[in-house]
């Protein structure tokens, strides 16, 4: 697979894109004051065309986190200056874990959300790249013709009735059987 990229690499007209990595405030008292500066976490080169993706340089985020603490991984909108990826907890990043990073492209191949998850570290590499397109909705089906039964009615099939719908009246004439049969043995 690792050659198979190899050999595409001249022929991919590849982008890239750094992925950042942002301490989120321990606490409220802590919210008030600025946010330290997002530091760069991994350097990913892709092909929105293949959608395929490798990691030219990753980082892990060093300081003295407990597992509990979050980080915001993503990258911001140069357009909007708005930040566009997920928040995860430090302890992701902890060794037993396999990283995982989603770019999400849209239809023109630029990045316009990251995605980040980690799951039980098996065999193979320990931080992997996904390049998702986005894809296009559900089409209406229009000027459709609408197809009537011998009635004039839509065809429909009626949804199958549960036990407790056919039966009801069945199990209510019982419940009251027995609660009069049983007033009367005292």
């Amino acid at each position: 697979m690792l050659l198979s990229k190899l050999l595409l690499l001249p022929f991919a007209v590849a982008s890239s894109v750094t992925v950042y990595v942002h301490s989120l405030p321990a606490s409220d008292s802590q919210a008030t004051s600025p946010l330290p500066s997002p530091i760069p976490i991994a350097q990913i080169e892709y092909d929105a065309d293949t959608s395929t993706g490798t990691l030219a340089s990753y980082t892990p985020p060093t300081g003295s986190y407990s597992h509990q603490h979050l980080l915001r991984i993503g990258l911001t909108d140069p357009k909007s200056g708005h930040w566009r990826g997920v928040v995860t907890s430090a302890a992701s990043f902890a060794d037993e874990y396999k990283k995982k990073f989603v770019i999400h492209v849209d239809e023109k191949g630029e990045v316009y959300h990251v995605g980040f998850g980690a799951s039980a570290r098996g065999s193979g590499d320990e931080v992997e790249v996904e390049v998702v397109k986005r894809g296009s909705g559900a089409k209406p089906a229009l000027n459709r013709p609408i197809v009537l039964n011998a009635e004039g009615k839509l065809e429909t099939k009626e949804p199958e009735k549960s036990f407790l719908q056919k039966y009801w009246w069945a199990i209510a004439l019982f419940v009251l059987v027995q609660l009069v049969s049983g007033g009367g043995d005292k």
